[in-house]
């Protein structure tokens, strides 16, 4: 996933190479393996892909990871959902925010899932202190750039302070290097 969010797909392939000898686990394609691999794709912008990498309903993953990687697989299916504009986002909020209660990351990744939804840029803000308040650097940049406008450019900057390369497609609403709206005509001058 590191190497994914660094854009280094040699680097990538490498460790990809070296996880398939090892074997893969029910962890491995259901737990952990499902968000990280929904993490890097979300963060590409593919969010169709990310909703079908998390396919398998949460009662069919919980026997095989523990609970903090359900919490965050329910967190990011939701927004999977939402950024994919799934008919069912809404019913996937209301059932993550059940799984996740208690788990403050995983709770603000399902608020910034229905603020996306609802277009609330107020709570998109607000989220993203709550993620820094955890220590959550990545998350917190990533949802600014989901806010869009200037905030989204300050994502970008700290996206790149943590050595990550920001995708284009990220937001799958802006250009993350200009901060304007895609398909937006830029200012003369």
């Amino acid at each position: 996933m590191i190497h994914g969010l660094r854009a280094d797909p040699a680097a990538r392939r490498v460790w990809t190479e070296v996880q398939g000898q090892l074997g893969t686990s029910p962890e491995q394609i259901y737990g952990y393996g499902a968000v990280f691999d929904a993490i890097l794709l979300l963060h590409r912008g593919q969010a169709p892909e990310a909703l079908a990498r998390m396919a398998p309903e949460p009662g069919e993953v919980w026997k095989s990871v523990t609970w903090v990687w359900l919490h965050w697989y329910v967190a990011l299916r939701a927004e999977a959902a939402v950024l994919a504009g799934s008919p069912g986002a809404r019913v996937h909020l209301t059932e993550a925010r059940i799984v996740v209660a208690g788990n403050t990351v995983a709770e603000a990744m399902v608020r910034r899932a229905e603020a996306l939804l609802d277009g609330d840029q107020r709570t998109l803000l607000a989220v993203a202190d709550a993620f820094d308040a955890a220590g959550c650097r990545y998350q917190s940049a990533r949802t600014l750039v989901l806010a869009g406008g200037v905030e989204a450019a300050r994502g970008v900057a700290e996206l790149g302070n943590l050595g990550l390369t920001p995708a284009a497609a990220m937001a799958g609403r802006e250009d993350v290097r200009t901060a304007r709206p895609v398909g937006a005509v830029p200012p003369a001058g």
